[in-house]
């Protein structure tokens, strides 16, 4: 085999080997047990987690959670789990008696090729799970200029628009994870995110989010909103540094 061809075969080799390569399962119990220590984790039917196997931006990789509650079953939190992240948590969604059947999008950060997890908690302290493997990476230390006007031009400005049964939210924000380089300094850019959105209709809450570095710059959330629900629906968000931010929409 002359040398090109040998080349040819190395690269075709590799290129196949990154194809077949996959999330590392053996992740999980150290991330369960840091969560949920020994607790019992039940695969349910009734929680599902959906994402693209191959994510064409690790900074935006969209995910969805759905849940269809049994009538004898009431879920209270519901937690959004990147296994390969250096902060696996990426979110907590406190349910309320009007989201027990929960259909929300959003947008998150992936450094390498992972399992990404929903797992929900109902009322007895009982925990369901689902998870997708997701290929993507780069999201979370990618590079950001702190330096970029335009990264905090609008700071907050959230975008809500209403289409059928559906709330679509966006908040301009640059959602620094703390892991990103800032060339000019050498040092690391401090975290700053959005972390706390709460949904509002007639002054009831209808979802909480708490949210951690591995949402998206720009943080997006899709929520399916209760049946008959009709008025004002408010968000209100606040970011790390105690900066709020609020939007109201009439449904």
């Amino acid at each position: 085999m002359n040398f090109f061809k040998k080349v040819s075969f190395l690269f075709l080799l590799t290129f196949s080997l990154n194809l077949l390569a996959e999330a590392n399962p053996e992740l999980w119990p150290f991330v369960k047990e840091k969560m949920f220590q020994d607790r019992i984790i039940v695969d349910a039917d009734f929680v599902k987690l959906s994402g693209p196997k191959r994510a064409s931006s690790g900074a935006q990789v969209p995910v969805k959670v759905e849940i269809n509650s049994p009538s004898d079953i009431t879920i209270k939190h519901v937690f959004l789990i990147i296994d390969a992240n250096p902060a696996q948590h990426a979110a907590t969604y406190f349910l309320t008696e009007k989201t027990q059947n929960l259909n929300i999008s959003t947008r998150i950060r992936m450094e390498t090729d992972s399992f990404v997890r929903a797992v929900a908690e109902d009322t007895q302290g009982n925990l369901y799970m689902s998870y997708q493997q997701i290929r993507a990476s780069g999201g979370c230390s990618g590079y950001m200029d702190v330096h970029d006007p335009e990264l905090t031009a609008d700071l907050g400005k959230i975008l809500m628009k209403s289409k059928e049964d559906f709330l679509v939210t966006r908040i301009k924000h640059p959602n620094f994870t703390g892991l990103q380089r800032d060339l000019a300094s050498g040092g690391y850019i401090p975290e700053w995110i959005v972390r706390d959105m709460i949904f509002l209709h007639d002054n009831e809450v209808i979802l909480a989010v708490q949210n951690k570095i591995s949402i998206s710059q720009d943080p997006y959330l899709k929520i399916q909103l209760p049946k008959k629900i009709n008025g004002n629906v408010v968000l209100n968000a606040a970011d790390t540094k105690g900066n709020k931010f609020s939007k109201d929409i009439n449904i």
